[in-house]
């Protein structure tokens, strides 16, 4: 396994990124650091999301080669696992991992992968979660009704953004829903130090004929086969729609001074 193009950027120029990649001789990952929900921090004002980075890093570096999904999805859950911290403060993270023994794609949360297939075409797997969709949409009717009615101007919605204010509390209070056992149709999984049930846990066998793969964070909306022709539509993107209410339908827009809604991270790998 070798590394054909990798990038990690921050959303903003003055924060840290909470993304994170990792490639050892039997694994590679790429991690998303969840937004915080809150103002809390760790010592040393890490954030949650830039915490659970870390040491998911560092847990798949340390990880045998032989295991399978379930047992990997184990030893990450005791790797971020908190004592005394509230559900919506935990280190929370996103991750799409390769394994090199199975030759299978493993997804916890909303990151993303691309492959090509038998046929050369270039295939793409998300995950996004309905309750994101929900807020996503909630949000953009609130912003177009301030702009339609004259209360605020694009670059007010930007850097005081009222669809984001009002949706907030059900994103702190969202948790509820995450890895829940009882069924429900907004439920979704995230490694944030509690036990995930298997069935949340999706594995991607990959065929012999797949030789390149790329992990992606879902700070790039459309994934590509290069990091040049995936960073290009990022970019057309943002200039087209900075409020995040359009093809960039999000639960937040662009930051004045940011460079964009969200970090990202993209790893291409030659298998």
């Amino acid at each position: 396994m070798n590394i054909i193009e990798q990038y990690t950027e921050s959303k903003s120029t003055t924060i840290t990124s909470e993304d994170a990649l990792v490639v050892t001789a039997s694994y590679a990952a790429v991690i998303d650091g969840a937004t915080p929900k809150t103002s809390f921090l760790y010592p040393g004002g890490e954030t949650p999301g830039h915490l659970a980075a870390r040491l998911l890093s560092d847990a798949v570096r340390s990880l045998p080669a032989d295991l399978d999904a379930e047992a990997c999805v184990e030893r990450l859950t005791r790797a971020l696992h908190q004592d005394n911290v509230s559900p919506s403060d935990r280190p929370i993270a996103s991750m799409v991992l390769y394994s090199v023994s199975r030759h299978e794609v493993w997804m916890i949360g909303d990151c993303l992968f691309g492959y090509f297939d038998e046929a050369g075409t270039f295939r793409t797997v998300t995950n996004t979660k309905l309750i994101d969709r929900v807020l996503s949409e909630w949000r953009r009717d609130i912003i177009l009704s301030y702009l339609s009615r004259g209360c605020m101007t694009a670059e007010e919605i930007a850097a005081n953004d009222p669809g984001r204010r009002i949706i907030q509390p059900i994103i702190t209070h969202q948790v509820r829903y995450q890895n829940a056992r009882t069924p429900n149709r907004f439920n979704y999984t995230m490694l944030d130090g509690e036990p995930i049930p298997n069935h949340f846990i999706k594995v991607f066998p990959l065929s012999a004929e797949v030789h390149q793969l790329v992990l992606a964070t879902d700070g790039y909306p459309i994934l590509m086969p290069s990091l040049e022709e995936s960073e290009r539509e990022l970019h057309r993107l943002l200039q087209e729609d900075p409020l995040c209410i359009g093809p960039l339908l999000g639960t937040k827009g662009v930051r004045p001074g940011n460079r964009s809604y969200d970090d990202r991270t993209y790893l291409k790998l030659e298998l």
